[in-house]
């Protein structure tokens, strides 16, 4: 599918590239984290023609008089677009798009993306790029790619040589300490303007990342604890799940759990992963734009290409709009999304052949500054494409971080939209970087007593 020039870097040098192993690189690597590249691990210099700025630190001063909770402004409120691509002009840029996003634009008038002067503001904590560098030689695939080992708090393959240690770099990737959004919305939209709504109370506790966890919980290899619970509509309201996820997903499988208030049960929900139906018009890994175990997928990294992708988008994530202003039909309002050109990586997934998945590949794109993934691309048997997505991070320079903003799902089989995380019109904006509950707080018991 990949028809148009991809852009072939020296960190990516290895093409196209497929494997299921890996060995941790050399101390000699390791220093180029502190010399052409960043210690994350992207290109530290800008782009050949200047368009892609060089990395110089990212954004790490939280503006003034700001507390956390309060609606987070963008940091580049008073720019304008260089440019908005549409249907009329998409060939221009198409070198530049995904497919995705390229199918949207030929299928709705009402689709646009504004293009901005881009700005590398990622960042994340020096504990977070000291570890990296402490693991990096350490680091390494296990379970035939199913798991990680060797490393705790840091990105694991900070110069990766497949696409299976890219995703990883995904999912262990730095995102603050604790998600929490006490108001988060879900929404569904389709094309006749026909919409479904929930609220509800997110949290994440991403315990890799904590140094305040226990041994027992870091010996287990615990990445995250998830939960949510339902707030409306009130039909559903005191629904809630919880889930505890692990850094090698074959020898510690996620652990889920449901509470459904009508039984006033909590049980075990062991298919809460892969392509199991959530909301409307999305999958259990759809969650972050791929969460979970990669163990269905073969991976390939195809490179490295310079793409229009969400970045610092604020603006979508503040609590000051109404949410008429932002799930309009048949795409979401268009004007509060913010593109930049940035370096992203490319892969794509394929179904293994003694494996099931409703998405028979997908292609992800993601940002080297900080192992996102900005948007992604999901066909059906047929090679067909199907859905489209993109993540719309928060911009959160107190931490520092760029996490837990907005994500949205098109498909173009049924005519709809599914969005989740926003939170548009509540009281108080995300934050990252408060204390957690208790590891308790996490026990089918609370989620029982939270669905009351």
């Amino acid at each position: 599918m990949f028809n148009r020039k991809v852009l072939y870097t020296a960190v990516a040098t290895l093409g196209l590239y497929s494997a299921n192993v890996s060995a941790a690189i050399s101390a000699a690597e390791v220093k180029r984290l502190q010399a052409e590249l960043t210690p994350v691990g992207a290109e530290r210099a800008g782009n050949a023609d200047g368009t892609i700025p060089a990395w110089t630190g990212g954004l790490t001063d939280a503006p003034a008089n700001w507390k956390r909770g309060d609606d987070r402004p963008s940091p580049f409120a008073g720019e304008e677009p260089l440019f908005t691509i549409t249907a009329a002009n998409v060939d221009q840029y198409a070198d530049r798009l995904t497919d995705g996003a390229i199918a949207l634009l030929e299928r709705y008038p009402e689709f646009s993306m504004p293009v901005y002067k881009t700005h590398r503001t990622a960042a994340w904590p020096q504990q977070v790029y000291d570890s990296i560098a402490e693991h990096a030689t350490t680091a390494k695939l296990v379970d035939d790619g199913n798991g990680v080992s060797g490393v705790w708090g840091a990105v694991p393959f900070p110069i990766p040589e497949n696409g299976n240690e890219v995703i990883w770099n995904h999912n262990l990737r730095y995102q603050g300490t604790y998600l929490d959004i006490p108001s988060a919305l879900a929404n569904v939209v389709y094309n006749n303007g026909q919409k479904l709504e929930w609220l509800f109370d997110n949290k994440v506790h991403y315990t890799y990342y904590d140094p305040s966890i226990s041994e027992e919980a870091r010996e287990e290899g615990t990445l995250l604890r998830y939960a949510a619970t339902v707030h409306a509509p009130a039909r559903d309201a005191g629904e809630g799940q919880i889930a505890i996820e692990y850094i090698d997903a074959k020898e510690n499988p996620r652990k889920a759990w449901t509470y459904d208030p009508g039984e006033r049960r909590a049980r075990r929900a062991p298919n809460l992963a892969f392509d199991t139906p959530d909301r409307p018009l999305n999958v259990i890994d759809d969650f972050d734009m791929f969460s979970g175990s990669p163990e269905r997928y073969d991976w390939t990294l195809v490179g490295k290409r310079e793409m229009y992708v969400p970045y610092n988008n604020n603006r979508l994530n503040s609590i000051n709009h109404s949410i008429a202003d932002v799930y309009e039909a048949p795409v979401i309002n268009p004007e509060l999304t913010r593109y930049e050109l940035h370096r992203v990586w490319v892969v794509e997934a394929t179904v293994k052949p003694d494996a099931r998945h409703i998405y028979a590949k997908r292609v992800f794109y993601i940002d080297e500054d900080t192992w996102t993934i900005l948007a992604t691309d999901k066909y059906d048997g047929n090679d067909n494409l199907w859905r489209v997505g993109f993540n719309f991070p928060v911009t959160a320079p107190e931490v520092p971080v760029t996490a837990g903003g907005f994500n949205v799902h098109y498909d173009l089989k049924v005519g709809g939209y599914y969005a989740v995380n926003g939170v548009t019109g509540q009281d108080r904006a995300q934050t990252f970087d408060e204390a957690p509950p208790q590891s308790t707080y996490y026990s089918a018991a609370a989620l029982r007593r939270r669905g009351r």
